[in-house]
Order: C-alpha cells, then structure tokens, then sequence
C-alpha cells in the first residue's frame, strides 16, 4: 500500500502539487492565526482582546474560503485520475483500500504543504501583525504549529472525504476510455452544505436591522463569502448553462478560438468549477468588506493594514487556488491540444482559445462575485437605511489579479504543450 501512495504521487506530480500548494497556503494562514491566539494568551489585558478579536475574524474567513478551495482542489485532482483509479481496480486493488490511499494522499500532502506553509510565513508573522497592532510582540512556535498543521490535514481531508469515496467507486471501464462528462448532478452533501450556508446566511441578515451601527460591520463583511459559499454550493444546478449564456453573446463568426473556448468550459464543467470557485470567493472578500464598510460608515474606506491582515491570507489562499487548479489540469490537455492542431488548427489558434478560457473563468467568477457583493451591499443598506456602496474598486482590483494569475496558469502551459510532436503526442494518448 505504501508504494501504492508513493508511486501515485511521484507518477502525478503535476496534479499533486496543487494540492500540496493549496495547503502550503493554507497552513500560512494558519499561522497568521495561531501566532495571533498564542501572542494573546503571551501578553493578556486590551491588547489580548484586540488579538482574539482579529485572529478570530481571520480563522472564520480562512475556514470558510479552504472548506471551497480545498473541496474544488480535490474534486479536480480526483477527477483527472479517474482513470488510473479503475486501472487499480483492474490489478485487484480493492475499492475500500482505493479510498484509503486516497485519503492517506491527501492527509500527507496536507502535512507536508501546511509545515511548509508554518515555516514561510513565520518571518513574516511579526511584519503582518503590526499593519493593525504597531507594539505587538508576536510569538509562535512548534507548540502552535502542531495544531495548525492538525487542523489544515483535517480541512483538507474533510474537502476531498467526497472525493475519495468517488475514487472507491470509479467503474474499471474507464479504463478503457478517459472522457470528462458534465457533472450536473446535485448529491446529498451538496444540498445539505448549500442549504446550511444558506440558512447561516439568511440569520445574519435578519439579525442586522437594529443593530448598533459600529457593530454592523463585523457580522456584515461575512455575508459575502457566504454567499459565494452558496453559490459554490447549488454551481451544478446552473453554471453550464450560465457559461454558455453569456458567452454565447460573441458571435461564432467573429472568433474561432472563443467558440473552442466557450464549448470547453462548459463541457468540461469540473474543471471550470474548479478554476471559477476560488476567484469567486476573492472577489466576494474583498468587495465585500469594502461594500460593508463604505455601506455602514458611509463612504469611509477600511485602513490598508487591517484589509491586509483580514483577508490577505484569505485572498492569497483564493488566487493561489484557482492558480494551482488551472495548472493542475493543463498537464492532461496536450492531446486536446495535439488533435487541434491535427484537424488544421493553428498554434496562435490553440493559444487564443487557452487565453479565452482564462477570461471566460475570471469573467463568469466576477459575475458571481458581484451577486455576493450585492447580497452584503443591500442588506448593509436595508440595515441603516441608507444607500449601498458596492465596493466596486476592490472587486475590479482582485478581478484584475486573477486574469494576470489564470492567463499565466493557462497560456504558458499551452505554449509548452504546442512544443511537442503531434504525432507522438496523438499514438502515446492513444
């Protein structure tokens, strides 16, 4: 079995590493909280208040975005072995022992990135905390780097519990071919998660009105990654046909490789989640902090150094999410990209359409992320009767990031893909 776990992830290392990078960037976060609690407990009176208080808004906000980031990261990394999970069916590996080595991957490779995400961020933990409390003296060690790791393996676990019993179940004919059908289906886990964060949602905008202004913005700024949490949630009731919606606005006359673009995103709807949920989740922090703040105070921005603490680790845990999954999956498209060229296509073509791709995800997650914005903007407003600020700033700003980030995630593997030999690319895949 051990060789099994090994060989799997040394034979995959391309589709492993962005697990292992979500981790990593995840158990930096963690580390930005646990510093936080263990420096409160170190130095006691205002300052431990003021340190619970923001270590706390930073632990829900980061367990909120790694519960969608972690669960799409393993979904997708699932997905794109399906095939060599029937192949181990085929060699008498049992479909139970089959979901243990799959949770065993995820568990070591959640070990391994969160005590390298531990030992990055841990120059950087007294820097961070000083953008909101200038004479803190920040402390954290092994003894608080114990529970985070803990804690980033039991999200990342919980996050693909689904995935590997997928795993257990994939059908050894799939060994013989490798198609990734449309997914549209909706399973128990998911209406139960979606309803929940619903309904967690829905009391925290009923409880706002009356509520005393300055005390308005806490519980507010939660909302939009609720929301987006939602949307994630319910995403296989209607994020294909949202795709071919609103792309379907360019004409197919007018571009080639956004037609390829449009029919790949919606087809390969798994892999499009996987790359649209994260940046989602972004756009909803930022914008949504921004929309409740400027809604509630009345146009006055949140400091720079608190925006940084808040949701820096969050953000970087999104982008770098969304990253990871385009990357992930660019590695098993080269015979996509090889029959393309095989029917006539041109390598400017091939790269276009990657490119499109890229925009038609960040696109389809900003148009998602600004229904969230829009949730916290209207019940902010609803709540001191004013009217809404939609923090349109931030959400172009992350929107932004995220193109820069899925177009170099994108194109450049293309680029490298369209290097190798047609021929041999076409007889090895076959």
């Amino acid at each position: 079995m051990l060789e099994l776990i090994l060989g799997d992830l040394a034979g995959n290392v391309r589709v492993w590493l962005g697990a292992l990078l979500v981790a990593a960037a995840t158990g930096a976060v963690g580390a930005v909280v646990g510093s936080g609690f263990q420096t409160a407990i170190a130095v006691g009176g205002d300052q431990a208040l003021a340190l619970y208080g923001l270590a706390g808004t930073i632990l829900l906000l980061t367990v909120i975005t790694a519960l969608i980031v972690t669960g799409t990261v393993a979904n997708l990394t699932v997905a794109l072995q399906q095939r060599g999970y029937a192949l181990w069916q085929l060699a008498g590996v049992a479909p139970g022992r089959v979901r243990a080595v799959v949770t065993t991957q995820l568990a070591l490779v959640a070990v391994l990135g969160a005590a390298a995400g531990c030992v990055a961020a841990s120059p950087a933990l007294g820097p961070l905390w000083r953008l909101a409390l200038s004479d803190v003296d920040v402390r954290f060690d092994a003894r608080e780097a114990v529970p985070v790791i803990a804690v980033v393996v039991l999200v990342v676990t919980l996050g693909g519990a689904r995935s590997a019993g997928r795993a257990s179940r994939t059908p050894p004919i799939r060994s013989l071919r490798e198609p990734e059908l449309p997914d549209r289906s909706m399973s128990a886990g998911r209406w139960v998660t979606g309803l929940a964060t619903l309904a967690i949602t829905a009391a925290i905008v009923v409880s706002l009105p009356g509520r005393d202004p300055d005390r308005l913005t806490a519980p507010l700024t939660f909302v939009g990654p609720l929301t987006a949490g939602v949307l994630a949630a319910f995403g296989p009731l209607y994020l294909a046909p949202l795709l071919r919606g609103w792309t379907g606005v360019v004409p197919v006359t007018l571009s080639g490789a956004w037609f390829l673009a449009r029919n790949s995103t919606a087809h390969h709807i798994a892999r499009s989640t996987a790359a649209i949920s994260p940046i989602t989740v972004a756009i909803a922090l930022a914008g949504g902090l921004y929309a409740a703040d400027a809604t509630v105070s009345g146009g006055d921005s949140p400091g720079a150094g608190s925006v940084a603490l808040l949701l820096g680790g969050p953000l970087l845990l999104s982008l770098l999410g969304a990253a990871a999954t385009v990357f992930m999956g660019s590695g098993r498209r080269e015979r996509e990209f090889a029959l393309l060229l095989a029917a006539g296509g041109t390598p400017a073509t091939v790269l276009a359409a990657a490119a499109a791709e890229a925009v038609i995800y960040v696109l389809t997650a900003a148009l998602l992320g600004l229904v969230a914005v829009a949730v916290t903007a209207l019940a902010g407003a609803a709540a001191v009767d004013t009217a809404p600020s939609f923090g349109l700033a931030a959400v172009a700003a992350v929107t932004g990031a995220s193109l820069v980030l899925t177009l170099a995630a994108t194109v450049l593997p293309t680029a490298l893909a369209l290097r190798r030999d047609v021929p041999r690319t076409l007889a090895r895949d076959a």
